[in-house]
């Protein structure tokens, strides 16, 4: 019987189950997580469960069972049970649940119809430290009468003239009590408990849209009482965790592409306010996520690390700074890196590379160096798959700068034979391509199966080089770092993998701007696939929920006749459009709205450029019904073998 294995098909990357949120309990004997579908099908959200894995090993064991999604567990401080999320009463309504640490019938705490802002709400529900509350976040629900206007279709849409803000409420876990304690007219994006039970430090905006998000502050506030600003600035905060004396806050700042996609670098500040310190100078590096030291002298902080990631010890005292581990792969969502900490400084984590899927994994310090173990193994159809190697490739962008990225190789690779290759250009641009095992998810390794190479460059803008180089595209937004990628891919041509009359471009976002963009500068891609991209600047910043943040990152008013909003904008180079362009988009995408594509595609149309446009009906930004996620990938793979 013959042992080879097969191809990738777009079947087998929705087989693949999103595995997340590794929450080790207080005492590091049990850690849980959430196993879920990487798609929706006939349910408003992926459905999911949470499970539990002991620390000794064995096998994994579900702990929930309901029949839509389980998400966010939180151990209790004592460790006895665990609050969750769960919309298993009412689709699409999650409710707070606790259930106890061995299993049994959970119990919701909670009746709301309000949303419980998740998954980019990561701290949305927090025990206090002494057990007793439990503090969550939820948008303000339809009143009454704006129900009745809607059933009576007396719906006019008066543009952000009807504010829903995002509050925190607390429950009593004994009485099942709930309250507001949120000030009111106060936008919540992120909260985190003081030690005194008393307080809260939040992350905060004047208004409840998403462009606010970009002038966001940090605040404290007691429960119920007026909200302080402890810290402002031109960059975005995010993630604010008291020291355990409370007289110190830190947090995570950098100008980002979007919430939710945070790295860059650990400030501290006094709770008080005054001038914040950024502890993390020096380390090259983009850090998100961190756990103070009990004595409040050290902070653990983990991060995109020079294409892998990292785990840094930051004495905030000494100003100190130690590297605990590194590994070429990612950690979490490639997003936001984060981990949980059980008491005795042991961390969960889940993990996966170009050659491993996601799994739980065990981080544990020894001899002042931390060791992985991976605790779970749950995706055994890996065995049967063939995927292409992947590889770091480095070479010297614009002015000479070192760049780094990732080559995967066709199904098959033969050394010395030139490959069609695509290469596929990451959203943000404050994101990464990280070491991930791509056949989980996107089209990277279905192109390679179906033999292209696939580069993935890490151009500047991109996170995990510190924090100068995730903002060193700012005011140039497809200048430099566009030249840094065709300069990656000459390094492909030269090397020998590339075939130069063979060049593709895709990507998402701004990934999909970047497609659109290079087909209007060159005509070294014979083919394009452009996701949910911007072609116009001017008209995306009127219509994006993101508006500010286009603003911010081109450094200029989107008004100035002749500046930078004109001059990036691919459909500012009509003349120059020759290549076939596959255009996907969602049709509820508030982030680039879809008419970014109607645009493109109009443009194509009359110059009579071979392209297609694809809206998906019900999706916003990211694509999650599973038929459409079939579609797409179907369709990208033939356009790529009918143009390249």
């Amino acid at each position: 019987m013959s042992s080879a294995k097969r191809a990738l098909t777009p079947e087998d990357v929705l087989g693949f189950k999103n595995v997340e949120d590794a929450q080790i309990s207080p005492d590091g004997s049990q850690i849980a997580f959430v196993i879920g579908d990487s798609f929706k099908a006939e349910s408003k959200l992926p459905k999911s469960t949470i499970w539990l894995v002991s620390t000794a090993g064995g096998e994994p064991r579900p702990l929930t069972n309901g029949p839509r999604t389980d998400s966010l567990p939180r151990w209790s401080p004592d460790g006895s049970r665990l609050a969750f999320l769960s919309d298993r009463l009412v689709e699409g309504q999650r409710q707070v649940f606790v259930i106890a640490r061995d299993g049994g019938e959970a119990g919701p705490l909670t009746n709301i119809t309000g949303t419980i802002p998740t998954p980019r709400g990561l701290n949305a529900l927090q025990w206090s430290p002494d057990g007793r509350l439990l503090a969550f976040l939820m948008e303000d629900p339809e009143s009454d009468d704006e129900r009745k206007k809607r059933e009576a279709k007396d719906d006019a849409i008066a543009f952000e003239q009807q504010p829903k803000f995002v509050r925190v409420w607390v429950i009593d876990v004994e009485t099942r009590s709930i309250r507001c304690v949120s000030p009111d007219k106060l936008q919540i994006w992120e909260f985190g408990w003081h030690p005194n039970l008393r307080e809260l430090a939040a992350v905060v905006s004047d208004q409840p849209y998403e462009w606010t998000w970009y002038t966001n502050r940090l605040v404290r506030f007691g429960l119920g009482e007026a909200a302080q600003t402890v810290w402002q600035s031109k960059r975005q905060v995010a993630f604010p965790v008291w020291s355990p004396d409370g007289h110190q806050i830190a947090f995570v700042s950098s100008n980002w592409s979007d919430r939710g996609c945070v790295a860059g670098d650990v400030w501290t500040i006094d709770s008080c306010g005054g001038e914040a310190r950024d502890v993390t100078a020096g380390i090259v590096a983009s850090l998100g996520w961190m756990h103070w030291s009990s004595d409040g002298r050290e902070l653990l902080a983990i991060g995109h690390d020079r294409g892998g990631t990292g785990l840094h010890r930051i004495n905030v005292v000494t100003g100190e700074q130690t590297q605990l581990w590194w590994q070429q792969a990612a950690v979490a969502e490639a997003h936001w890196p984060r981990f949980s900490a059980a008491l005795d400084g042991t961390l969960a984590v889940v993990l996966e590379d170009a050659d491993h899927p996601r799994d739980v994994w065990l981080l544990s310090e020894s001899a002042g160096k931390f060791a992985g173990q991976p605790l779970t193994q749950l995706h055994p159809q890996t065995a049967e798959i063939a995927i292409g190697n992947t590889s770091v490739v480095h070479w010297a962008g614009a002015d000479g700068c070192e760049m780094q990225g990732l080559l995967i190789k066709p199904v098959g690779y033969q050394s010395g034979q030139r490959y069609p290759l695509v290469m596929w250009v990451h959203g943000g641009p404050t994101g990464i391509s990280a070491s991930r095992y791509y056949a989980a998810f996107l089209w990277n390794q279905l192109l390679a199966s179906a033999g292209y190479a696939v580069f993935l460059p890490n151009y500047r803008g991109s996170t995990g080089w510190g924090l100068e180089f995730a903002e060193s595209n700012i005011g140039d937004m497809g200048g430099k770092d566009f030249e840094d990628m065709l300069l990656g891919v000459d390094s492909l041509i030269e090397s020998g993998v590339a075939d130069p009359q063979r060049l593709g471009i895709a990507g998402w976002s701004y990934g999909g701007f970047t497609a659109a963009w290079a087909v209007s500068q060159t005509d070294r891609f014979k083919a394009a696939v452009m996701g949910a991209g911007i072609s116009h600047w001017l008209s995306f910043h009127g219509k994006s929920s993101l508006a500010d943040w286009d603003a911010i990152h081109y450094a200029e008013s989107p008004f100035e006749l002749a500046g930078r909003f004109q001059k990036f904008s691919p459909l500012s180079y009509y003349e120059n459009l020759k290549t076939p362009t596959l255009i996907l988009h969602g049709a509820e995408d508030q982030d680039v709205p879809v008419e970014q594509s109607y645009l493109f595609y109009r443009a194509l149309k009359d110059k009579r450029v071979p392209t297609e446009l694809i809206v998906y009906p019900r999706e916003d930004h990211a694509i999650k019904e599973r038929q459409h996620l079939l579609d797409m990938s179907r369709r990208v793979l033939t356009w790529f073998r009918q143009y390249l």
